[in-house]
């Protein structure tokens, strides 16, 4: 057996699938896009701090200005003592329709808009292993009841209920409205409302692979001495389904991100003065003829970080399918 051989075989399982996920270049450049608007999205208070503008600075006499514009501050604008420092302001993707800087406005909606991506899909991905597991590993009318439920709600018209829900006023319930600030309602609202219809998807992958895999040796063997059921889920099972597990939270990412922006495109979503980058296109819809770039940039942003993250996906199935690892 040759040097190169004991090398191979000693690697570990997160070594073959990284290798294997190379190979797929455009996945590798998407991570690496979806790494830089990460930092961007988490580094959103310094770039505030370094050039002075905030996300909700107005400035009505610097409506709509172009690319790369220079706006003036007044010496009495006390709001930012940074800006009162300062006699003009550069705007590198212009100004919005009340004289905020686009460029900020964007770099803060990346932190709600994958922000509320990643943790829909996170959660989602939790609810659906759970009910899942239970599914596939209880069987009988436990599998049927929580099938009968996941079935119902794959069956809905999706977008008409979260257009629905949406429009629920929190403030009418006294025990949410005391829960949750004004401010961040329509965050906490959205993402209630997406993590309730994002896992049902995820809990008929899981229920899938774990009857696969109920049968096999290693499964019988743990039964044989003594292993419970809950031991058998989260020590064998749960660990032989992560691979698919990971790939459904990847795609699941863009699709929340997707329906985040649809629903605050119709003004069901994030409100305002929280930026994100449905709201922009919400906001800029009646003067895109005016100003179109003020469409095209959050527009293009939501295309770019959604492609990218399927393109993650797609690479981690390849990735992690046991066909395609090098033995």
């Amino acid at each position: 057996m040759s040097f190169q051989d004991t090398e191979e075989k000693s690697k570990s399982m997160a070594q073959m699938v990284w290798e294997q996920f190379k190979e797929h270049r455009l996945a590798l450049i998407s991570l690496f896009i979806i790494g830089l608007f990460i930092i961007m999205a988490l580094g959103a208070p310094f770039v505030t701090k370094w050039t002075g503008i905030s996300p909700d600075d107005q400035n009505v006499f610097s409506r709509y200005l172009p690319l790369m514009s220079k706006s003036e501050v007044s010496a009495d604008d006390t709001s930012n003592r940074l800006a009162a420092s300062v006699n003009t302001r550069l705007h590198i993707l212009g100004t919005d329709e009340l004289g905020r800087d686009v460029l900020i406005r964007l770099v803060y909606g990346a932190r709600i808009s994958m922000g509320i991506g990643l943790v829909v899909a996170l959660i989602s991905a939790l609810v659906g292993l759970l009910i899942g597991s239970l599914a596939g590993v209880y069987g009988g009318w436990i599998d049927t009841v929580l099938m009968r439920v996941t079935d119902s709600l794959l069956s809905l018209p999706l977008l008409p209920i979260l257009i629905v829900f949406a429009a629920v006023d929190l403030n009418k319930l006294p025990f949410f409205a005391s829960l949750v600030e004004n401010q961040s309602q329509s965050i906490f609202k959205l993402v209630f409302i997406l993590c309730l219809f994002s896992w049902m998807t995820v809990a008929r992958l899981v229920r899938g692979s774990i009857l696969s895999i109920k049968e096999r040796e290693f499964i019988l063997a743990a039964r044989t001495m003594g292993a419970s059921r809950a031991e058998i889920i989260i020590t064998h099972m749960v660990p032989n389904i992560l691979a698919p597990l990971l790939v459904a939270v990847t795609l699941n990412v863009g699709q929340s991100i997707l329906s985040e922006a649809a629903l605050s495109f119709l003004g069901l979503g994030i409100q305002p003065p929280i930026p994100s980058w449905g709201n922009m296109l919400f906001n800029a819809q009646e003067i895109i003829t005016q100003a179109p770039l003020l469409a095209i940039f959050p527009g293009l942003l939501i295309l770019i970080v959604v492609v990218c993250f399927n393109f993650v996906g797609d690479g981690l199935q390849n990735a992690v399918d046991p066909k395609a690892l090098r033995r």
